[in-house]
């Protein structure tokens, strides 16, 4: 694979709208999502189970089957540069030389070919996502038989034994079968499984639930390092916010079926814009510093078939007020001196006024507020 730079965009996603149709009311799960994922990058999604995560990554690799269906939007995938283009690249002022494709446009047969040589994907619990009646060599064989029809069987092998290797599981261990690994090293079986033909992008769905805190740890080291050895971009989904403070380049933070709150990991974690972004950090515990009260995050997500009208959080919102009851707030810079940390909040519009200072101290004294009341 190419040595590319982070600056490069290798995907665009545009608007991205997914529904469910039942008999009960259209669940609009995914509205209108935007965001940008470079060459190499790490992307965290976050959020509470039913924020629209999975739907959203799903979406993106097109496996989403009915009742879903994508209602509006582009994915823009930007090919990487052949030897012969990144020649051309460097006479010219060019990013990327092949032209970009929309993924919502290919065919099945194209998109047949995308998957796993562009884009792959490690679904959440190992032991249901890999089958139980294959020996993991030939999960990775088949991968490789399928997409590398030339390529020999001895080669297969050999190359299955590398991946397991770079995964940190013995050569030895191709003839095992799922149910005779433990759960961490089913996990690094499905990650090189991922890994078979060098893909551009990986989309990993809770690849850490179920391990315990040793193991976790394990795999989102080996994670870090895959990507940065394979210049590989990851969309990595969780409701740990803890997890991506460490892993992720940059965080995006879901609500509802929209994004409310994205920046770099390290302005998330220090400053925190939107209150839900605030409600999330201080659900986990900090290791050291003095003692400190906590304050979950009151009430539950809206239903889906019937998002409120203004902000979708303001019921649970500790600092809610009425442009919030009547006003979609719009992803935006919080302020001008931070222009890659957006949020969706009314607090930071200054069309609106509303007499209160967005702080860490206010959101902890307004959360505790409304613990005490409950």
């Amino acid at each position: 694979m190419a040595t590319q730079t982070k600056t490069e965009t290798l995907l665009e996603v545009k608007n991205l709208s997914v529904d469910y149709f039942a008999a009960s009311g259209t669940v609009h799960a995914v509205r209108e999502v935007s965001f940008t994922l470079n060459r190499g990058e790490i992307l965290g999604l976050a959020g509470e189970s039913g924020c629209g995560k999975s739907t959203l990554a799903f979406g993106v690799a097109r496996l989403l089957r009915p009742p879903a269906y994508i209602t509006g939007g582009e994915v823009i995938y930007h090919p990487p540069a052949s030897r012969e283009e990144q020649d051309a690249i460097q006479r010219s002022s060019r990013k990327t030389g092949s032209e970009p494709v929309d993924i919502m446009r290919l065919s099945p047969a194209e998109l047949r070919a995308f998957r796993w040589n562009d884009l792959a994907v490690v679904f959440q619990s190992a032991m249901n996502s890999l089958n139980p009646v294959m020996s993991i060599g030939a999960q990775i064989m088949d991968v490789l038989k399928t997409h590398r029809p030339d390529m020999g069987s001895d080669r297969r092998k050999k190359r299955a034994a590398e991946l397991l290797e770079l995964v940190g599981i013995a050569p030895d261990r191709l003839k095992s079968y799922p149910h005779e690994l433990s759960g961490g090293m089913r996990q690094r079986a499905a990650i090189a499984i991922a890994l078979a033909l060098n893909p551009e992008i990986i989309i990993m769905d809770e690849p850490t639930t179920a391990l315990d805190v040793v193991v976790q740890r394990e795999i989102l080291q080996l994670i870090s390092s895959l990507c940065k050895e394979l210049s590989t971009a990851l969309i990595f989904i969780t409701h740990d916010l803890s997890l991506l403070i460490e892993l992720a380049d940059k965080i995006a933070i879901m609500y509802a079926g929209t994004m409310i709150e994205k920046s770099s990991s390290v302005d998330i974690y220090t400053n925190p814009r939107h209150p839900y972004s605030f409600g999330l950090l201080n659900s986990f515990p900090n290791l050291r510093g003095p003692r400190r009260k906590m304050a979950g995050i009151p009430g539950t997500p809206p239903d889906l078939r019937h998002i409120p009208t203004g902000c979708p959080f303001q019921d649970r919102c500790p600092l809610v007020y009425d442009q919030c009851r009547s006003v979609v707030p719009e992803l935006q810079p919080a302020t001008p001196e931070k222009p890659n940390q957006l949020v969706a909040c009314h607090l930071y519009d200054k069309r609106y006024q509303s007499g209160v200072t967005p702080t860490k101290e206010v959101f902890a004294q307004r959360y505790e507020a409304l613990a005490g009341r409950e």
